[in-house]
């Protein structure tokens, strides 16, 4: 925590040699806590304030501009003063929830369990790792190991259930997605995330013109790239795992529905994240091997399995 404490503040301070400059004076200490830290960072503090000062008075006709434009206050000093806030208490709660799964599953595989229709030809495969999302937990022939979840509208009629799904057995993950939705209808109550013992993270979505997600490649410190799918969040905590193979089902990104053959959007438009995500994958996991199984629109994107009676 202290190494951790260090390299969040040290973060802040623009200047190379006044950064090594307090980095050295914080690791001699012997205790770090908020307050040996302010009054060790005054200076810094002052620096850094008369920084971000400038920056903003050097931009605030265009900042003033964008608000206008978008008829949302995001200009603001009170704004950018809470997307700080949120990066950091999303690298405090990631540390919590995401560092102790850091390479657990090494060399083992994990199978990605979604909700496309081709989620009913599937065939388990034996000695792996099951992480599913949303209502895939409905399906009795699969036990999960994780459950991963973030948005209210699309699990609200089963949460109790989830919430009671197979106990001490599967992990649960209650993603928060945006904030600049002013019913908070996206987000599972707190009551909610208790009862079912889950893990909260945060995604990095905004509802917000000209927003472009990104994959997160250290999500002990950052918030998940959402590309608009909880499939996303999930599959970049299986990454962080280190599997040996991650089969990738039910992920059809078609306009054929779900698995229980009740509909949904076209989800074609999944597909190019999910080529964003191969190159991702080549660059941070390159020993990662991603297969899709009986594959629909992600046919020819990852290593295809069309399993067959028998297989």
């Amino acid at each position: 925590m202290k190494k951790f404490l260090i390299n969040l503040v040290c973060a802040f301070v623009p200047n190379d040699a006044r950064r090594r400059k307090l980095r050295r004076r914080l690791r001699g200490e012997k205790q770090i806590s908020i307050q040996n830290i302010w009054d060790l960072c005054q200076n810094e503090l002052g620096e850094i304030k008369n920084h971000i000062g400038q920056i903003y008075t050097h931009f605030e006709p265009r900042f003033n501009q964008i608000s206008g434009q978008l008829n949302n206050p995001i200009a603001t000093p009170e704004w950018i003063n809470r997307n700080i806030e949120k990066k950091l208490s999303t690298a405090l709660m990631h540390q919590k929830t995401f560092l102790p799964f850091k390479a657990i599953h090494s060399g083992q595989d994990i199978v990605m369990v979604a909700t496309g229709p081709s989620l009913n030809d599937f065939q388990l495969i034996d000695n792996a790792i099951y992480i599913g999302v949303n209502t895939s937990f409905l399906m009795d022939r699969i036990k999960l190991d994780y459950l991963f979840a973030q948005d209210y509208l699309a699990v609200s009629k089963h949460i109790r259930e989830m919430n009671k799904y197979r106990p001490g057995e599967c992990k649960k993950f209650y993603g928060v997605t945006t904030e600049f939705d002013n019913e908070f209808r996206r987000v599972i109550p707190e009551s909610h995330a208790i009862a079912a013992g889950a893990l909260r993270y945060r995604t990095d979505w905004e509802a917000i013109p000209g927003f472009c997600p990104k994959f997160a490649y250290d999500i002990s410190v950052q918030s998940l790239g959402c590309f608009g799918s909880i499939i996303f969040p999930a599959i970049q905590f299986a990454l962080w795992t280190n599997p040996r193979r991650i089969y990738l089902v039910g992920c059809d990104c078609s306009n054929l529905g779900h698995y229980d053959q009740s509909k949904s959007e076209d989800l074609s438009h999944l597909i190019e994240p999910w080529r964003k995500l191969k190159e991702f994958v080549s660059i941070y996991y390159p020993e990662t091997e991603i297969i899709s199984v009986n594959p629909v629109g992600l046919a020819g994107i990852f290593t295809d399995l069309y399993q067959t009676q028998g297989n």
